[in-house]
């Protein structure tokens, strides 16, 4: 697969696949939309937790003396960190191209 490639190209369905699957689907299909919707804002818009942000700070601060359970966490929460940042710009970027090809969805 290409790198640059988002991750829903990997098998993408062809064209006439897709209409017949949105024509059958019918009114449902709207509301599958708006549920997809829903779901990548929750994505897009997601926030670490104050306390677990801070506890990242603690512990990034006090790195040189942490001890071995302290370094486990700090890069389990760091690695928890970087996956919701990676999710979270891909709902993002999946968002845009929604409202670019459906200009009427994110409304």
């Amino acid at each position: 697969m290409d790198k640059t490639a988002a991750p829903w190209d990997a098998h993408p369905m062809p064209e006439s696949s897709l209409v017949d699957s949105v024509v059958k689907a019918g009114p449902r299909f709207d509301s599958v939309m708006e549920q997809c919707v829903v779901t990548l804002r929750h994505v897009a818009e997601y926030e670490l937790e104050p306390a677990i942000n801070q506890r990242m700070r603690d512990l990034g601060e006090r790195k040189e003396s942490l001890s071995p359970e302290e370094h486990t966490e700090l890069m389990s929460l760091v690695s928890f960190g970087e996956k919701r940042a990676i999710e979270k710009l891909e709902a993002q970027a999946a968002l845009q191209s929604l409202g670019e090809t459906l200009p009427g969805l994110l409304n």
